[in-house]
């Protein structure tokens, strides 16, 4: 491909909806997932590390409850969206609702028996305990809201109420943090508001549109966990690699460094929002292509991912050369050092960015089977990673940890996707071949 042929290829690309609606999901992805970030210059000066320690904690207690509450079984809708009739799809809503019903219950059960435990181990409160239950209830419901908005291509919807979701959360946040000083449990009760509310919200929305038709389903039921079961040792992946690493520094290196690592882990995290905003256009873009997609169809894939990868590298490495300024213009003196994190971080989200470039092909092929040793394997190795690299290199170890366990994921996918569905990864060469005839 020359220059020219290139460069047309660039400018018809971004008359296309999907880069029109990826600009539309960047813009509320970045608000309502960056919004540690973007609070930061406050925290910093209203939370002790103590509080951020609090905070810490209970964000990764309902990110464990979720990947239970509810199996993942919203994933499912994705992929059936556009193999079944709308009333069918409206059946299968139904029943992943009602398996979000019996799981709640299941673990509303065992925290009513360990809470104790929970209580001692991550001092955090009962009441805390069963807020987080219904938190991640509240998250499970908002993304099928979300999600039946991104395939139907609603991107201006979607938007809104990502965008409406995030002012709450940070006016309540201001409000109880910096206007009334309260601390850790203002955070807390900022995050609590915006999701509580707008998941009764998104449970409206869903039943006015006629989304919800019930019907017992048995074989909607096992279709949907048959796709999200295989995910949990993937979902538990994730939360080892972004939980434990807190955990262990905590208990090494004290609160101090603790805190320093999660200011440095939110400025790298910005990667990570990119890259969560550019797949919620893409995977809807590529489920409804690769229905009907040639070798061209193919080639110009592969064309568009290798982009992306150069791209969303350069953005993570360009994140932290800047980052020592970064830091110290906006979080003061007190947080310099936590800048030597941002360019492992970066990096690590830029390896996930990647991932999810070829991990779509395996859900699209519905072989999610495959990906439980793959990521729950990364995800213990991360795990020893951690705990290695943070007794070897102090607390930088843990970015370091993060980089790598990434990269490892991606490599193991990448090869994964390639047999499940294939691409033409080397279409160089078919094209010099062409050339040459």
């Amino acid at each position: 491909m020359n220059l020219n042929s290139l460069w047309a290829f660039i400018v018809g690309l971004t008359k296309t909806k999907l880069v029109q609606n990826a600009a539309i999901y960047t813009g509320a992805e970045v608000l309502n997932k960056a919004i540690p970030f973007v609070l930061l210059p406050v925290m910093t000066r209203y939370l002790t590390p103590a509080d951020y320690g609090v905070v810490a904690t209970f964000t990764a207690f309902v990110s464990i409850l979720g990947v239970f509450v509810g199996l993942g079984a919203h994933g499912a809708v994705t992929v059936n969206f556009f193999r079944l009739h709308s009333n069918e799809i409206s059946k299968y809503i139904a029943n992943v609702l009602l398996i979000l019903l019996i799981s709640g219950g299941v673990v509303l059960f065992l925290l009513f028996v360990l809470q104790d435990l929970i209580v001692t181990k991550l001092s955090i409160t009962s009441a805390w305990i069963f807020m987080g239950l219904l938190l991640a209830a509240g998250q499970f419901i908002t993304s099928i809201n979300l999600i039946l908005w991104q395939m139907e291509e609603r991107a201006t919807a979607y938007a809104v109420y990502q965008i409406a979701q995030t002012a709450l959360n940070v006016i309540v946040t201001l409000i109880l943090v910096a206007g009334f000083r309260l601390g850790w449990f203002g955070r807390l009760a900022g995050i609590a508001t915006a999701t509580v509310l707008f998941a009764v919200m998104s449970l409206g929305f869903i039943f006015w549109r006629g989304y919800v038709k019930f019907e017992v389903n048995g074989s909607y039921i096992r279709d949907a966990l048959n796709f999200s079961v295989p995910l949990i040792p993937h979902d538990l992946s994730g939360w080892l690699r972004t939980g434990v690493d807190r955990f262990l520094l905590a208990s090494i290196l004290g609160m101090s460094a603790t805190g320093l690592y999660a200011v440095g882990y939110q400025v790298g995290f910005v990667i990570g929002v990119v890259a969560a905003a550019v797949n919620l256009a893409w995977r809807a873009f590529l489920f409804n292509k690769l229905i009907h997609i040639g070798e061209t169809g193919k080639i110009k894939l592969v064309k568009a991912i290798y982009g992306y990868c150069a791209v969303i590298l350069f953005l993570s490495v360009t994140l932290g050369v800047v980052s020592p300024w970064l830091v110290k213009v906006f979080l003061g003196k007190n947080f310099k050092s936590a800048s030597g994190f941002v360019l492992w971080i970066a990096l690590g989200y830029a390896f996930d960015g990647m991932y999810y470039m070829v991990v779509n092909q395996v859900f699209f092929m519905k072989k999610t089977k495959w990906l439980a040793p793959i990521t729950f394997s990364s995800g213990i190795l991360h795990v020893i990673l951690s705990y290695t690299l943070i007794k070897l290199n102090g607390p930088i170890g843990a970015a370091q940890a993060t980089a790598l366990s990434f990269l490892i994921s991606l490599i193991m996918v990448w090869i994964l996707s390639a047999r499940v569905y294939p691409l033409p990864w080397l279409f160089w060469r078919q094209e010099q071949a062409v050339a040459g005839t």
